[in-house]
């Protein structure tokens, strides 16, 4: 059995690599056709001008791979569920086909033995896909949220961050935030009281944000309060004091999350659980479902996996183009459904418990498939 175990999950996965870089490749290729003119103009820029064909040739295909190399990673953890169902599905094809499945029931294996080793290696890609997107997505995520404007560069353009409250109710508003450097320029952050007037208003030239003392490090700081004279009229005299750091709730992540909202679903766990003990979290009932749906993922990508597996453990002649187009007809529906849902709050159900509901609907019906195997 072990021999057969190793056969039927090394073919899976074969097949599961091949899906994988044709669907990839062929992501690229329309996309590509698509946005031609944008990485003709990203590489020109690379190369210059008055550069010849070859260096031209180079160029593009240097700001090809730069720009959907790291999106490999992205493409598996969108399309992990639907690749093990397409995987497994031409696997036991071909083992029909060839008669292999007879021969293995002829000899005493039952269909659910069978099906075992595909299983197993079914939920190791999955658990691969917790592990790319706790280690690797995290750390690509600035190259993953550029669009075709940012073709070429390291991550996506600098932007405008408006007045944004951090936790305490304080303002931040630069003309202009880089997040490849963590550095503001020009930025104004307002101190404010209870009743949301300013009671300080910090100023500098730049502000850098350091991963170690987890505050905004300032270059020409001056904090300037505004304080009330002695006089009749209301005038407000002010007066100025340098400062070198701001604390705030405000990090990096948190601004480029609310600029980005693709951003917040590549977090970390260990940046999750930062930024929901930070006070000035934006939408935390999100972070939590974005905490919680990597592990339903999983559950939904094997319940579906083992729901559509009576399409193709087949005792008797049948059509396998048939059987491909109701196991289209079952994973795409209950895959794209459930991962939908996980995104949608549900009134009156706390997100850590919703994310769980898909699951809950699909195991009966994998159950009901399973029992309909006959062996």
């Amino acid at each position: 059995m072990r021999l057969l175990d190793r056969y039927i999950a090394g073919r899976f996965i074969g097949n599961f690599c091949i899906l994988l870089m044709l669907l990839f490749l062929f992501a690229v290729s329309i996309d590509i056709l698509l946005e031609l003119d944008e990485y003709v103009d990203a590489a020109r820029l690379q190369v210059g001008e008055t550069a010849g064909a070859i260096s031209m040739v180079f160029a593009f295909i240097e700001v090809i791979v730069n720009f959907h190399g790291p999106r490999i990673f992205q493409f598996y953890a969108y399309m992990v569920g639907l690749l093990t169902v397409g995987a497994m599905g031409f696997t036991l094809a071909e083992m029909y086909r060839n008669r292999e499945t007879v021969a293995m029931l002829a000899a005493g294996v039952p269909f659910q033995r069978i099906a075992l080793p595909i299983i197993v290696a079914a939920l190791g890609l999955n658990a691969l896909q917790l592990l790319n997107q706790e280690f690797m997505l995290p750390r690509l995520a600035p190259m993953l949220i550029r669009k075709h404007g940012d073709i070429g560069q390291k991550g996506v353009q600098a932007f405008i961050v408006r007045f944004t409250a951090d936790g305490n109710g304080n303002l931040l508003q630069a003309p202009r935030f880089d997040p490849n450097t963590n550095t503001l320029k020009l930025p104004t952050f307002l101190d404010r009281d209870d009743e949301g007037r300013t009671v300080r208003r910090v100023t500098a030239d730049e502000a850098v944000w350091s991963d170690e003392d987890h505050t905004w490090h300032l270059v020409n700081g001056r904090a300037i309060t505004p304080r009330t004279g002695t006089s009749a009229d209301t005038t407000a005299m002010l007066f100025g004091q340098p400062i070198d750091r701001y604390d705030t709730d405000l990090t990096p992540e948190v601004l480029t999350m609310r600029r980005f909202g693709q951003f917040a679903t590549m977090l970390s766990l260990g940046q999750i659980r930062k930024m929901l003990r930070s006070p000035g979290v934006v939408d935390s009932d999100a972070l939590v479902r974005f905490a919680y749906a990597r592990f339903t993922t999983v559950f939904v990508n094997m319940v579906v996996l083992i729901m559509v597996l009576p399409y193709f453990l087949l005792r008797e002649p049948a059509s396998l183009l048939r059987s491909s187009m109701l196991c289209a007809g079952a994973a795409i529906p209950a895959t794209m459904g459930a991962l939908l849902s996980l995104a949608m709050p549900i009134p009156g159900i706390p997100p850590a418990v919703g994310v769980f509901l898909p699951v809950l609907v699909l195991i009966p019906v994998a159950i009901f498939m399973v029992s309909t195997i006959k062996t």
